[in-house]
């Protein structure tokens, strides 16, 4: 299996609006040191993958493509790290989860499922953010789970677009069914 962590490297670079010069600068390592990673012909050092992995805001596994082994990729959208371990240690191999606080990430990522974690608080941002999710023609169709506090306000999500919804603190085996529910009528 060849590594494509240089595609990868470069992935980040243009997903981040980061010029080659600049990632030198950051790494303490030479323009063309970056080139030749993206262009394949050498890799970098062991000590800068960490570093490139930190910058970005990503696994190491990520840069060398090891969370793309599940079969379905879930984004959890305004979640926290350790929702993506929990996630991912309670729904196994098949699925690969991913926490992301922007929705910049969907061309790049392409997720089959977006849970939201709503905020009571802000609820009206998140009306936004459904809004432009399904107004996209890039996510229209990916289904969206939200987790809400109150169920009261379960409606106005459902109106917005929104495939299902579960309220917190959510049960495990619950979201577990709605999540497969939702990726049956996806693949």
């Amino acid at each position: 299996m060849k590594v494509k962590i240089g595609a990868k490297i470069k992935e980040l670079r243009k997903r981040d609006n980061v010029t080659q010069e600049l990632l030198a600068e950051v790494l303490g390592v030479t323009n063309q040191a970056i080139s030749k990673w993206e262009s394949e012909n050498s890799y970098p050092d062991i000590e800068y993958i960490s570093l490139i992995a930190d910058f970005f805001h990503v696994t190491i596994d990520y840069l060398f493509d090891h969370a793309q082994k599940g079969r379905y990729k879930i984004l959890d959208f305004n979640g926290l790290e350790t929702n993506r371990k929990f996630l991912s240690d309670f729904l196994g191999t098949d699925y690969t989860v991913i926490v992301r606080e922007s929705l910049d990430c969907i061309a790049n990522e392409q997720p089959d499922l977006i849970i939201m974690d709503i905020f009571q608080e802000d609820k009206s941002e998140y009306f936004e953010v459904l809004t432009e999710l399904k107004n996209s023609e890039m996510s229209r169709d990916i289904p969206v789970i939200v987790m809400i506090d109150n169920k009261a306000i379960a409606s106005e999500f459902l109106n917005l677009g929104a495939a299902d919804y579960i309220v917190k603190p959510s049960n495990p085996a619950e979201l577990e069914a709605r999540i497969s529910a939702q990726l049956r009528n996806v693949k």
